[in-house]
């Protein structure tokens, strides 16, 4: 019981920090914001945490953990062809985003705002993004060897651009989500892709 209270703790402390690090950016969010947004002392942060990089670290670990790892096995058990995987991957990933998005959103902001520090954070952060691109890497090689994509297509390349537009997709529904058909937004950025990546985009439906 007396674990599960402690584990309920650290989980607050996460959320809330990730929540601070959203809306205020990590540099600017200090300790004493995330304890005083959690609502613990500052030794049951220090309890858990020895600094706020590590609590990035573990929000770094969540996100590969939660979504990542669990995206790539769940396509990976899918079978089919490329277009049945590719399909099961951004439908994961779209209502994975849905549900959490300030874990998507979190992670994708503190990226952009330590992007090029060249520190220890940001090499932990550009690992996970290299797990990513490296698995639809993979789903592109899958589709080449099917030869359902367009002979010039370059892989690396195409895999950086499926990410590009999550990334694009995902801020602009966090925007708009108010206003805009999340379902629509995420069936015509599929098509897109798609029919950019396709020999015959005639057969996205098939």
């Amino acid at each position: 019981m007396e674990g599960d209270k402690e584990s309920d703790l650290k989980q607050r402390i996460v959320s809330e920090g990730l929540r601070l690090f959203l809306h205020k950016g990590f540099r600017n969010t200090t300790i004493n914001d995330i304890i005083n947004a959690a609502g613990v002392s500052k030794g049951a942060f220090y309890w858990h945490f020895q600094s706020k990089n590590e609590l990035l670290e573990t929000i770094i670990k969540e996100f590969e953990e939660a979504f990542l790892d669990k995206a790539i096995d769940a396509v990976t058990r899918t079978r089919g062809s490329f277009l049945r995987k590719f399909k099961y991957y951004h439908k994961y990933i779209t209502e994975f985003a849905l549900h959490h998005k300030e874990l998507c959103m979190g992670f994708m902001t503190v990226s952009a705002e330590l992007a090029g520090n060249e520190t220890d954070l940001e090499n932990k952060i550009r690992r996970v993004y290299e797990k990513h691109r490296d698995f639809l890497k993979g789903l592109v090689t899958m589709g080449r060897k099917e030869q359902v994509l367009k002979k010039d297509l370059d892989t690396d390349m195409s895999a950086h651009v499926i990410m590009a537009i999550n990334h694009g997709m995902l801020l602009e529904w966090y925007m708009n989500q108010n206003t805009i058909d999340a379902k629509l937004l995420a069936k015509t950025y599929r098509e897109i892709i798609l029919s950019g990546m396709l020999d015959e985009p005639e057969k996205i439906n098939s």
